[in-house]
């Protein structure tokens, strides 16, 4: 792939008008342009879509609320860049994230997805989700922290063999499909580039840590029956 290949950015948002303005403007502060930035509005009664109708290039899909798959699948069945990266309305990237990323692919004919590490902004007052370490968060270092879907960047062509996310599921969905892209066998690298800055604000859907760990455990049941298959 030539170093000319377009990325489509997707950003699933949901009463996000406080945050999508910020991530939108990390994504064109990026040293290597993308191709295209869609946002799927998953039905907010927020300003959501009026904040997005601002930033004339960027393609706004408005549905009823289905949830973060439904939303994801909705702006990857329109996507058309060569790579695709998933980006959280609350999140941002660091200016270099793109050329780092769509570069690695670049050269790596190989590889299908690469995935690097996330910093966490926690903003005052909000709780500490479960998931994180103890501690200083100016303190932890990178390999404590988990590689969330914001931090890929994959290939389009990787969705015609393992689909999209499933909408059936609110919770865990990203890791469900991220581990049906490494079951499948294809190439993914892990790079130790910090290439998204995820914000902790109180209302993220990883909050709920009883309901992420019951999500985590249909994950896991449904990548043993894969295996269980001929």
């Amino acid at each position: 792939m030539s170093a000319s290949a377009s990325t489509s950015v997707v950003i699933a948002a949901y009463n996000a008008e406080a945050f999508i303005a910020e991530a939108l403007d990390s994504v064109a502060a990026q040293t290597r342009p993308v191709g295209e930035v869609i946002v799927v509005d998953d039905g907010s009664t927020d300003a959501t879509s009026a904040v997005v109708a601002r930033f004339g290039h960027v393609r706004l899909i408005r549905q009823s609320n289905a949830g973060p798959a439904a939303a994801r699948n909705a702006g990857l069945a329109v996507a058309t860049g060569e790579y695709v990266a998933l980006l959280d309305a609350d999140d941002t990237w660091p200016a270099p994230r793109q050329a780092i990323m769509a570069g690695h692919l670049d050269t790596h004919a190989e590889t299908m997805l690469v995935i690097g590490r996330q910093r966490v902004r926690i903003e005052p007052g909000a709780a500490r989700p479960h998931w994180l370490p103890a501690g200083d968060p100016e303190t932890w270092a990178p390999d404590q922290l988990p590689r969330p879907t914001g931090s890929v960047l994959f290939r389009r062509e990787l969705l015609g063999h393992i689909g999209g996310f499933d909408p059936t599921m609110r919770h865990g969905e990203d890791t469900d499909w991220m581990l049906r892209a490494r079951d499948a066998g294809f190439g993914v690298d892990l790079i130790d580039d910090i290439v998204l800055t995820r914000r902790i604000h109180g209302a993220n859907l990883t909050m709920d840590g009883s309901a992420q760990h019951r999500a985590l455990f249909e994950v896991l049941q449904r990548r043993m029956a894969r295996r269980r298959q001929p």
